[in-house]
Formats: structure tokens, sequence, C-alpha cells
């Protein structure tokens, strides 16, 4: 059964992962990969951002500094309790990892979907975010259109502040992207419809990383911890951990 209830699963180790979901979703999208890798012996935290999870139907405004400083906070416990901490950021939770990366010095980061661009539909003209800029004051949300069946506990809406809140992270983390060493793992697949599939070789080619590795599926959309490749995400993250050990 889905839930948005923040989780803290703890094993005896010195390895914990920190999970990070999407813009206008929950921690629901990292629950079953949060409990995949305590079952695979880590400690994991999932967490829902201010202006996230909360039993409303329409999405409430809130910004990325509200959302990274939950994480910092998170972030910070763990790291004074674990030696080695690995990042797992879905959608905007990448750009929030990657900033969280050039912040502070963590052994791994794990990035799935990750948002750098929102999908420009082939009939556009415009790219969304220039439609963004354009109506943001003038709208304050846009309907939330599902496009597929997987499990689904997000609003009903997007609210255009916290959307153009994510777009200028985008912009900050773009620009720092060398500032960016853990180890790195980016999983994605070029039928995603939210966000542009090719931004991942962009991040890929621009990490600072040593060490990184970009993985294409086949058959998923967006939400990659929930889609029929699930399983195969699953075990590409827990391999991934186990080269760090």
């Amino acid at each position: 059964m889905l839930s948005n209830e923040p989780f803290f699963l703890s094993n005896k180790t010195e390895h914990a992962c920190l999970l990070l979901h999407g813009l206008g979703g929950g921690v629901y999208e990292m629950r079953s990969l949060g409990e995949y890798l305590y079952q695979a012996g880590y400690t994991v935290q999932g967490i829902n951002y201010p202006g996230h999870g909360e039993d409303m139907v329409k999405m409430p405004p809130s910004n990325w500094e509200q959302w990274y400083e939950a994480i910092e906070q998170n972030y910070q416990a763990l790291a004074r309790n674990y030696a080695s901490i690995c990042v797992i950021g879905f959608s905007t939770g990448s750009p929030l990892a990657l900033y969280l990366a050039c912040n502070y010095s963590f052994n791994s980061l794990v990035l799935l979907s990750p948002f750098l661009a929102i999908k420009k539909p082939w009939y556009s003209p415009f790219k969304p975010e220039f439609l963004l800029s354009m109506f943001k004051d003038i709208l304050k949300e846009v309907p939330r259109v599902k496009s597929n069946d997987l499990p689904f506990l997000g609003y009903s809406t997007f609210n255009l502040d916290a959307v153009s809140s994510a777009v200028e992270l985008i912009s900050i983390v773009r620009g720092r992207l060398a500032e960016v060493t853990p180890h790195t793992l980016i999983i994605q697949s070029p039928c995603d419809t939210v966000v542009e599939p090719n931004e991942a070789i962009f991040l890929y080619e621009n990490l600072a990383s040593s060490h990184k590795q970009l993985i294409w599926l086949e058959k998923s959309g967006h939400n990659i911890t929930l889609d029929v490749e699930k399983e195969k995400v699953f075990q590409h993250i827990k391999n991934f951990l186990a080269e760090q050990l």
C-alpha cells in the first residue's frame, strides 16, 4: 500500500542512503527503493519536502530553498552517525542532490530521471521554461495530467511558483557541475515524457566525478522507481553501491 509517510529504516551498518523525491510528488515515490536497499543491508531515510506530502488536493506553494533546508538538516543528522552516505535523487530530487554535493563531501550520488529541463512537446515552438516565465505571474497553478497507470499520491495540480523555483535551482546547479565529485550513477529512460532525456548526457559529460556511469532503460516512463523496469533500476543501484564499499 502506498504511503507518503516519511521513513527511517535502520540497519547496523556504517552505510546510509538519503532518498529525495520529485516535484509535486512525495516520499511514496522512493518507498519501494528504500525497502529494497534496507533489505540489502543499508540504513535508508526518505523525507518529504515542505509543500509536499500534505493531505491536500492542490499543490501548495513552496520553494527550492525550503526543500534544500529540510534535506540539509537530514543529511547533517545522517553524517553524524554514518561514515558513508549515498544521496539518491529522483527527478527534482536530482538537482537538489547535486546542490548538496556542491556543499558537502559524501561518498556517492544516484540520479534517477534527473530534472535538468522540461520535455518540450514536438508540436510546440517554445520551450516549456519560456512559457513558464511568461505565465507564472498570471496563472498560479496548472492541472497535473497523469500519463500512465502507475501508483500516484501526488497533487492534482502543479503550483507554478514551485515549478519556477525548481527551474531556478536547475540554472544554479548547471553552472556548478564542475564542483560535483562523488562517484555518480545516472539512470534515464529515453521514453521519459516529463524531463528531457538527453540532459542526462549533458550531466554525465559535465560532472567532475572521476567515476560515473550513465545507464539507459528501454521501456520506462519518467517515474522509474515505480515503472515496469523498477527491479532493474534497483539492481543497478545496489550494484553501484556495492562497488563503493
